[in-house]
């Protein structure tokens, strides 16, 4: 079990880049963050790797009909999607006006992922904000809070941990995993993306002495 852990271990930090994709934002859209990090550009063009990516987003339209200026801001969200080909889209729920945009982000706002023209299965979920006046004044860290709730890790822009026990589904289904449902196999490969956190986070010292210890082990 030791030499699995190693291996998989090993393998993991080898891995190499992968084909990207571009994300665009449609207008009215602002990507914040991907990935943990800071959006290159809010209001055009990133690129973002295959595989599971994590973008957050925020509505801010003007909504002016006149010379006066009404932009919507809204709460930010947090999108997750799984990428397979080369054209992403991000589109704000459907919002003509600040009445319809304010009664859209009530409950359970519908923004539109597309993938290569088609509509691409995410899920979605608002960023919980601080208690005060400035709810989301430092945003990296409540987004790394939010995902480390969650079991997930990003290592500069890098998916280094992530559940493994829910597929991806449509933005409307919730799952609850009951603890008898997880196998076996799928508690190795958490700890597995665990190990991988936390040894990208640590120092050359600490890293140095893990490795002694891994050979101690075998």
């Amino acid at each position: 079990m030791k030499k699995c852990f190693v291996v998989a271990l090993s393998i993991g930090l080898m891995v190499g880049g992968v084909q990207a994709a571009t994300l665009t934002p449609k207008a009215g859209v602002s990507i914040l963050y991907i990935n943990g990090e800071a959006a290159e550009s809010k209001i055009s063009e990133n690129h973002i790797e295959a595989g599971f990516n994590q973008v957050v987003v925020r509505m801010d339209k003007d909504m002016s009909r006149g010379s006066s200026s009404d932009v919507f801001t809204s709460k930010p969200y947090v999108l997750s999607f799984t990428v397979n080909g080369e054209h992403i889209e991000i589109n704000h729920p459907k919002a003509r006006s600040r009445v319809e945009a304010e009664r859209a982000f009530e409950s359970n706002p519908q923004w539109i992922v597309i993938e290569d023209d088609k509509l691409l299965r995410h899920e979605q979920v608002v960023l919980k904000g601080n208690v005060g006046f400035v709810p989301y004044g430092g945003m990296a860290e409540l987004i790394q809070k939010h995902n480390s709730q969650r079991g997930i890790y990003f290592n500069n822009g890098q998916l280094v941990g992530k559940p493994v026990v829910a597929q991806m589904l449509p933005v409307t289904t919730a799952v609850v995993v009951k603890p008898n449902q997880i196998d076996q196999d799928t508690v190795i490969s958490g700890n597995v993306e665990q190990l991988k956190a936390w040894y990208l986070k640590s120092s050359a010292q600490e890293r140095k002495t893990f490795r002694k210890w891994m050979i101690d082990q075998e």
